[in-house]
């Protein structure tokens, strides 16, 4: 179960007495009204929209897909959420609404995550990375058959740039081109580029007390137990480093904030149900802070240089936060300049941290239709002359 979460206290709303029936009605009520507000907001309207939340079969668990668009004819845009355990149904309805001009986006819920919550049982059936990879070939191969594209546009973000770089390393040919946001290389070195950033602002402003806990961290990530060191400091490295950088998350928002945006719009969200909140409050810890951190360790051992290479048969794209040290820009640039692929470009955010998505949301849909788009009507023509 999950400790000191209280969803009523993570948005900033006092604690209701269990004797005042008439107040969670009410607030019920406003839930209500604000969800038939953003369904009536929101529709697809279009005679070739499409817009289905549906569950699939995944892997022998019920798996979640929102899939939207104003024409169900253009191409499509899966999105890779982060975490693992961050997932973006119900929070993502805002931001994306101008993408589905030109994409038919699709947001999926990974196993045990959000929608697509179940409960644990680490001990028969863990949680592992092989896993997800193959629950990701099974979405897009599903989104093809059902969409009748050959092709589709792949957006990782975060813990979601490990299974898109996967997908683009063994399956170039269903992609038209492959977006890497907060791109993720190498989980130890990130840990280590974290944790020296945030002892370099300590002292920069002398923050003795902080200093003398990141001292007795030392070294951190613990060589000989990286995933339990990694599961007891992770957080509080961040949220010292977005206090006194605003290098984590989202450059102008703290942690705190951040999560409780995240929280309000997951809250009013027409696609979560009562239940699927309930989950997110009660149901078990996201899998990379469970005992025995099975995914842990792996999660630690990504290294996707090493382990992909950095040839790839597909175009890629790395959208990256100039302040984002969660998944550090420094390592991204990096494997970037070794990559060999038709095409690659590297676009820089100046204003972003980790959330490129939300932060600078104008022009990451610019960079979208102007320089990745163009792949899907560059493979439509190539295949026409094919033909």
């Amino acid at each position: 179960m999950k400790q000191n979460i209280d969803l009523q206290i993570a948005l900033g709303i006092p604690p209701i007495p269990s004797s005042s029936p008439d107040t969670i009605k009410a607030l019920l009520w406003a839930r209500e009204v604000l969800q038939q507000h953003l369904t009536t907001t929101y529709a697809v309207k279009d005679p070739k929209g499409i817009e289905e939340l549906k569950s699939v079969k995944i892997g022998g668990v019920d798996q979640w897909l929102h899939i939207r668009g104003r024409n169900r004819n253009n191409p499509i845009l899966l999105f890779l959420h982060g975490g693992p355990g961050f997932p973006m149904i119900g929070f993502m309805d805002a931001i994306q609404r101008p993408w589905e001009d030109y994409f038919t986006v699709v947001n999926w819920d990974q196993r045990q995550t959000g929608k697509s919550y179940y409960p644990a049982s680490d001990e028969d059936n863990p949680l592992a990375v092989n896993q997800l990879i193959e629950d990701t070939e099974v979405v897009v191969e599903s989104l093809l058959c059902q969409l009748k594209q050959d092709k589709l546009f792949l957006l990782g973000h975060s813990w979601g740039s490990i299974l898109g770089m996967h997908m683009a390393k063994g399956h170039p040919d269903w992609l038209h081109a492959y977006i890497g946001v907060g791109q993720v290389v190498n989980s130890i070195d990130a840990e280590v580029m974290l944790y020296e950033r945030l002892l370099s602002h300590a002292r920069e402003q002398q923050e003795d007390r902080l200093i003398a806990k990141l001292e007795a961290m030392a070294p951190y990530p613990d060589s000989e137990y990286p995933e339990k060191s990694f599961v007891k400091n992770c957080d509080f490295v961040r949220r010292e480093l977005s206090r006194l950088a605003g290098e984590t998350m989202m450059h102008y928002l703290s942690s705190n904030d951040v999560a409780n945006v995240m929280a309000l719009d997951r809250l009013i969200s027409p696609h979560l149900t009562l239940t699927d909140i309930n989950n997110s409050i009660l149901g078990d810890e996201i899998a990379l802070f469970r005992e025995p951190y099975s995914l842990t360790k792996q999660f630690i051992n990504v290294d996707l240089p090493n382990q992909l290479g950095s040839s790839f048969d597909v175009p890629i794209f790395f959208f990256t936060g100039n302040h984002d040290w969660q998944t550090p820009r420094l390592l991204s640039d990096q494997w970037f300049s070794h990559i060999d692929a038709p095409h690659k470009e590297l676009i820089h955010f100046n204003e972003s941290s980790h959330f490129v998505v939300n932060e600078e949301p104008g022009k990451l849909l610019n960079a979208l239709v102007n320089k990745v788009l163009p792949f899907a009507q560059a493979g439509a023509d190539q295949e026409a002359i094919n033909v």
